[in-house]
This record gives C-alpha cells, structure tokens and sequence, in this order.
C-alpha cells in the first residue's frame, strides 16, 4: 500500500502553490508575477504528475484489490475521476505554461486559473477528508 503519509505531504506542498498562484493571479498586475507564475505552474504540473503516479502505480491498484466493498468503490470512482482531472489540468498547463500563451490570453488565463485551482483543490479536500481516514483505519 502507498505511504499515506507521503500522499499527505505532496497534498501540503500543492496547497502551498495553489496560494502561490492565487496570490499572482489576484494581484493588481499580473505582468509583474509573470516569471513566478510560469515557474509555479510547471512546479504545480510536476508535483501534480509525481504525486498522481504514487496513486496510479501504488495507491489505486491495491485498494481495487482491497476485501473492503466500500474501499474498492471509492477507489475505482476516484480513479476515473483524477484522470478526468488530470486531463483538465493537463490541457491546462500546455495552454498557459509561458509568458507569451498567459499574455496573449490573458483574460482566458485568469478565468481557466480560478476554475482549475478550484476543482485541484476540491479534489484534494475530498481525498484528504473521505479516503485517507478510511485507508488510515485499516
């Protein structure tokens, strides 16, 4: 089974950047965020990546496995789901991971910005708060 704990704290650091971003896109000109923006977006794309192959690869595959009915139900819905999720935030990224695609659309960026961070932390929340104290109960 994966490290629920390791889960936990990659959940803590991409928390941190969703501030981090806000904190850019909230600002009064988001030219002057620009370079941190396009930073933290491609930090956010990577850690998004690594800490959804913990789940894919260890995570996922073991509790679909599980004698728990209920465990086996939430994993398989919550594994269509972050790949639903995952494709979102991918489409995401690839739209606005420079200065040059943020600055050409920018509106686009702001709205799009608000909507992923909102359904990425959504998706956290409902790991955070319904599958990790089931798996921690075992």
């Amino acid at each position: 089974m994966a490290n629920i704990s390791n889960l936990e704290r990659q959940h803590g650091e991409i928390r941190e950047l969703f501030l981090v971003i806000k904190e850019g896109i909230n600002a009064n000109d988001i030219k002057e965020n620009l370079d941190s923006l396009v930073k933290n977006i491609n930090i956010l794309a990577g850690k998004i990546n690594v800490h959804m192959h913990s789940e894919d690869k260890f995570l996922y595959p073991t509790l679909i496995e599980s004698e728990d009915e209920d465990l086996r139900k939430l994993a398989k819905e919550y594994g269509e789901e972050m790949g639903t999720i995952h494709g979102d935030f991918s489409d995401y990224k690839n739209k606005f991971n420079t200065k040059y695609k943020i600055l050409n659309d920018t509106d686009s960026f702001l709205k799009e910005s608000k909507e992923i961070l909102k359904l990425l932390e959504s998706r956290i929340s409902k790991e955070d708060m319904h599958l990790y104290p089931k798996i921690k109960a075992l």
